[in-house]
Parts: structure tokens; sequence; C-alpha cells
């Protein structure tokens, strides 16, 4: 071990930096969503319990449309927020009893103060509370950071280069410090579900991880077809499957039982299912997709009941997600863990690409995939950072919390969106041909 740090000490001290740039960040500013997110997790909390949460007449504004296992997460902040202050008052108390010099930690009193008693804005909100929910996701953000390491040491590949990489492209220190959202939180799931198919001896487990990830963003359902398709390829026990799946299904009912004393399956199925569904009907919610080069996301909104030909814009979407699936089961031609990141990519972009009502954070369970399967096929690391340029572009556009870099959202913004439409096209592109090339490699 101490071999490993002195080889690798500049290494370390870059990792570094890339934790401390997010613990930075994620103290400056925080999105509305979070607000709103928060704001759950304070009712939950005042009232102690979970039960009946989504029918509670409290909300004064968006009503609780996430599912109970991230919710479960929104109340656990303020628990966790109160055990660091009252670590904070401790740590402070024996600072000024014992005399060791106060005045050498007043920027540890000026945290604390900031950290229990600042609200946000002009919310009723405490920093602190947001400053916690962040950390969820930067912790996870870190940790894919640590699964491209497993990866890379497994396959005999130096990882010094795509972890630093990860760790530095800006969609993800911004999606996970800057803006807090989840989708790094349900991605560490879902490809730890993904990568425990290569295992004779884990494989068992990894329904339930998929159903954490699909819990925590319901998003992730939209490739279970390539987990099913990779679980008959890996040629794991059909039992195995049947058990797992049982693990993934009571975890996922209990859940459903925190927020409900009804029977969980006609809960889930006639109430839950509605209460989840965000969509307000329209076409395009931001991404760079599909829909977006024809309408962009800006006045008058275009619903997805507008029709194209013989079916709705929502049911081209649904139509394209169907061929977009049944063309990443063809890339997995055998047991090879990178053709499974392939058609992670394959069908998680094609469905964010042609499906309607798309948000730009969508996008990430496939651009991360592809940027695994560059680690084994070097030449589509041009493609992913294309496409990861234009995601992270698309994040700006959609939030940019900061006074710097205003004008590449102005410009973006130009001409009825212009270049936003053009960089929609280029990913439109850019996904045909890696489908394209995937579908004709050999192995």
């Amino acid at each position: 071990m101490k071999q490993f740090f002195k080889k690798n000490w500049l290494i370390l001290m870059v990792l570094l930096i890339a934790v401390v740039l997010r613990i930075k960040l994620s103290s400056m500013v925080a999105h509305e969503d979070l607000i709103t997110q928060t704001g759950w997790g304070k009712q939950i909390s005042l009232k102690g319990t979970l039960k009946d949460y989504y029918e509670w007449k409290v909300w004064g504004g968006t009503s609780p449309n996430h599912p109970p296992l991230i919710s479960w997460l929104y109340w656990m902040i303020y628990p966790i927020h109160s055990s660091v202050m009252h670590f904070l008052s401790n740590l402070g108390n024996f600072i000024a009893l014992n005399r060791l010099v106060p005045t050498k930690f007043l920027w540890l009193f000026d945290f604390a103060k900031w950290f229990g008693l600042d609200q946000y804005g002009t919310t009723s909100i405490l920093s602190g509370v947001i400053l916690i929910l962040k950390q969820f996701m930067i912790v996870a953000d870190l940790l894919i950071g640590g699964i491209i390491y497993y990866i890379c040491k497994k396959n005999n590949i130096n990882w010094k280069k795509w972890v630093l990489l990860y760790l530095f492209l800006p969609f993800s220190w911004f999606l996970s410090s800057a803006w807090g959202q989840s989708d790094q939180l349900s991605f560490l799931f879902l490809i730890i579900a993904f990568l425990g198919l290569a295992s004779k001896k884990y494989a068992i487990m990894s329904p339930l991880f998929y159903a954490i990830a699909a819990n925590l963003k319901p998003n992730c359902i939209l490739l279970l077809p390539i987990f099913l398709y990779s679980w008959y390829k890996q040629k794991h026990s059909g039992w195995k499957l049947i058990i797992g799946g049982l693990l993934a299904l009571i975890f996922s009912f209990w859940t459903v039982s925190w927020v409900t004393d009804q029977n969980v399956f006609n809960y889930t199925f006639t109430v839950l299912i509605n209460k989840l569904s965000t969509g307000e009907g329209l076409i395009s919610y931001n991404a760079f997709n599909f829909w977006y080069i024809f309408y962009p996301f800006s006045l008058p909104y275009v619903h997805d009941d507008i029709v194209w030909g013989v079916l709705s814009a929502k049911n081209w979407g649904l139509l394209m997600v169907f061929v977009t699936t049944i063309l990443s089961l063809k890339v997995i031609k055998n047991k090879k863990i990178e053709n499974i990141f392939a058609a992670m990519f394959v069908a998680g972009f094609g469905s964010w690409l042609f499906m309607t009502g798309m948000h730009e954070r969508y996008s990430f369970l496939a651009i991360v995939p592809l940027f695994l399967y560059s680690i084994f096929k070097k030449k589509y690391l041009k493609y992913f950072l294309i496409l990861s340029t234009i995601f992270t572009l698309n994040l700006f556009i959609a939030y940019w919390p900061y006074e710097i870099c205003l004008d590449i959202k102005k410009v973006l913004e130009l001409s009825n969106f212009l270049i936003a439409r053009i960089l929609s096209l280029i990913n439109l592109l850019t996904y045909i041909k890696v489908t394209y090339l995937v579908l004709k490699q050999k192995e």
C-alpha cells in the first residue's frame, strides 16, 4: 500500500482536487429541484412517517412525484443534519472549554453557523440540508470513478487516463455538485447490476441492484430488456433469475409499503404509477434529441399528441424505443462485458433520442456506458467526446447558475435556438453512426 501511494502520489493529488472541486461547488448554489426535494423531506421529517405521503394535503408547490426510496433519502438528510450539528456544537464547546485558541477556529464557528442556521435564499430550507443531499450525489459520482478503476484493473488497462477523464469532464462534476441530481446515484446501482452479470457468484444479486436503481430513478427500466437478454447470454441459471427477481420485487413492494396501508400491488399500479408520472404532455423538455430539431423548448409549447403521418409524436417515440431496443439486443453477441456497455448505449440513447417528454439529464445512463465501451474500443472515444460535449452544453442551457460563461447560454438561444437544434442533429447523426459501427462489430 505504501508503495502504491509513493508511486501514484501525483495522480492521487489530482483525484483529491476532483473531490475538493465537487465539495466546493456543492456549497455555492442550489437548483429549485433541490429546494422542492428537501421540502418534501422536511414535511416527512415533521410527520415522522411516510404513510400516505402522496396523499398529504400539505404541498404548497409541486406534489411528490419521486419513488418512495428516493423520498426516504430526502427524509434521512434531516436526522443526518441534526447529527452533524450536534457534533459541531460539541466540538465548538470542547474548543472553548479547553481554551484551544478559539480565534484559530473562527472558520469552524462560521461554517457551523452557516450549516445550521442559514436559510437558502428566500426559502425555509437550511443551506446545510441542501449540502448534505448533494454529498450523496457526489459520493455516487466518485464511486462511478471507482467502478471505472475496477473495470480497467480487471482488464489490465491503464486506469489513470480513464478515471481522471471521467472525474474532470464537466458533465460529471456539474450534474452531481452544482445541480445535485440523482442520475449518478441511480446509475451507480444500475452499473453494479450489469457488472454482476459477469459473475457466476454474484449474479443472483444483480436483479436487486437493478431494483434499487429503478426505485431511485424509474427511467432505468428502459434497459430491462438488455439486462434480461444479457442474463441469457451469460448462461446463468433460470432459478437464479427467479430468486433474484423475487428479491427485487420484494424489495420494491416493501418500499411501497412505506407509503400506504393498502394492498401494495393494487396501490402500485392504480395510484403510485400515476403519482410518479411527471409529464405534462410536452414533446420536448429541453433535451437535445430528435424532437428538439423541430420543436425547441420555447414558447409556444408543443404537445406530444401532435400527429406525424399516421401516428402521434408520442407513439412514434414509443415505436422507435422498440426498434432501438431490438437493435441493442443484436449488439450482445457474446459474454463480453463491453458488448453489454455498447447495448446499454444503443438502447438508452436511442430511447432518450426518440421518446417525447425527455429531460436533458436522462441521457446520462447512455452516455457513460459509451465511455465504458471506449475503454475497450478506443476508436469510440471520439464519439463519446462529441456526445458528452453536447450533453454538457445541454445541461448548461437547462441550468447554469454562475455568472461566468453566461454567454454560452445566450449563444445557444440565438435565432430560435438554431445552434442548439444543430447540436441535436449532431446527436442524431452520431448515434446512427455509432449504432451502425457496433452492429457491424464482429466481436
